[in-house]
């Protein structure tokens, strides 16, 4: 039974909206990039499963098992949030969906699989903590830049262009959706940091660890919101800051994201230096799967940059940002590799 009206077709599934879980079969899903995005994350999970695991077993350290599953539950409460609280963007149906049909599986394993390789593959050059959190927003939001302009053109999800929380664009995508991710990933790997290494590192008191883990969630939107603020300021989006005593100016907000992006890459190449330890080739794994797998599904779906209405795309929508995700595509590459160099066996 579907619904008259709503700007997404997953929202007028009467009957999925109603049901905390909803099932579709392949054939119901609007093509076969749904699967493949699917099945990219559910093999990073599984690779992130088994590199937190391998590690635990090689250091003793549950370290990168509390990562992993920080980033699951912090993925899990953001996303949660974002629907009843934003509410600017829906989710495609996918095979599996939850929460009556806002939540697709896929996306609630995004975090651990995404985010667990970006902090690990940076935590091996064992930068300060200020350092390697900066990092790991930086090379995040360079691999997330390739997913969030691929998503709208195929209709993985649809921002409601009309909301001034989405402004300004940036083509498909909302500048709003590069700055967070980028600031809320740092602040993320800063909180992780103390918590995963540090407190574990000096066996702070069980009770304590725990319950900074059950709360690091909350600490990390929080902190983000923080970084958030002088891009905030000047893109007067969303309360309080729309309230401020002056006129929006959504260049400047750009420019902020613009250097503050900027700065955070120079940082890491001028703190760049040979990482100590062996390839992990099982690192390097996802996400070469994850840029393989985007690259091929940008060429089969390349039809959709000529395929262009007065509207936009077919869906509605602008196509993503072409230049701007082969240079990510790039820049990710090199970064994966200069965090993976040669072993000295192998030479």
């Amino acid at each position: 039974m579907k619904a008259d009206a709503h700007i997404s077709y997953a929202m007028q599934n009467t009957e999925a909206t109603q049901s905390l879980i909803w099932l579709n079969s392949a054939s119901e899903l609007k093509d076969w990039s749904f699967l493949a995005i699917q099945a990219i994350i559910i093999a990073g999970v599984i690779l992130a499963i088994i590199h937190a695991t391998r590690e635990h077993r090689k250091t003793g350290s549950p370290s990168a098992l509390i990562t992993l599953f920080g980033c699951f539950f912090y993925g899990l409460c953001i996303d949660i949030l974002s629907y009843y609280t934003v509410e600017n963007f829906w989710h495609g149906e996918f095979s599996v969906m939850f929460l009556y049909n806002k939540l697709p599986l896929y996306i609630a394993l995004f975090y651990p699989a995404f985010m667990y390789h970006a902090y690990m593959i940076i935590r091996r050059y064992d930068f300060t903590p200020v350092t390697e959190a900066i990092c790991v927003g930086f090379y995040a939001g360079l691999m997330y830049l390739i997913f969030d302009n691929l998503g709208p053109m195929l209709q993985w999800w649809i921002w409601d262009t009309s909301d001034p929380t989405t402004l300004p664009y940036v083509d498909a995508v909302p500048l709003t959706s590069y700055h967070w991710f980028f600031t809320f990933t740092i602040a993320f790997s800063l909180i992780n940091r103390v918590i995963s290494y540090n407190w574990v590192a000096s066996q702070k008191p069980k009770p304590l660890l725990f319950g900074a883990i059950a709360i690091q969630p909350v600490l990390t939107i929080l902190l983000g919101s923080m970084f958030f603020i002088p891009y905030n300021l000047f893109a007067k989006n969303m309360p309080p800051y729309d309230m401020l005593p002056w006129a929006q100016n959504l260049e400047m907000a750009a420019l902020v994201h613009a250097l503050t992006f900027a700065a955070a890459g120079w940082l890491f190449l001028t703190n760049w230096r040979r990482p100590k330890g062996d390839r992990d080739t099982l690192l390097m794994a996802f996400p070469f799967i994850f840029l393989v797998g985007h690259a091929y599904m940008y060429i089969a779906k390349f039809h959709l940059y000529f395929d262009i209405t007065p509207a936009g795309t077919s869906n509605g929508f602008e196509v993503g940002n072409l230049p701007a995700v082969i240079l990510a595509l790039i820049g990710t590459c090199t970064i994966v590799l200069l965090s993976h160099p040669t072993s000295k066996s192998e030479r």
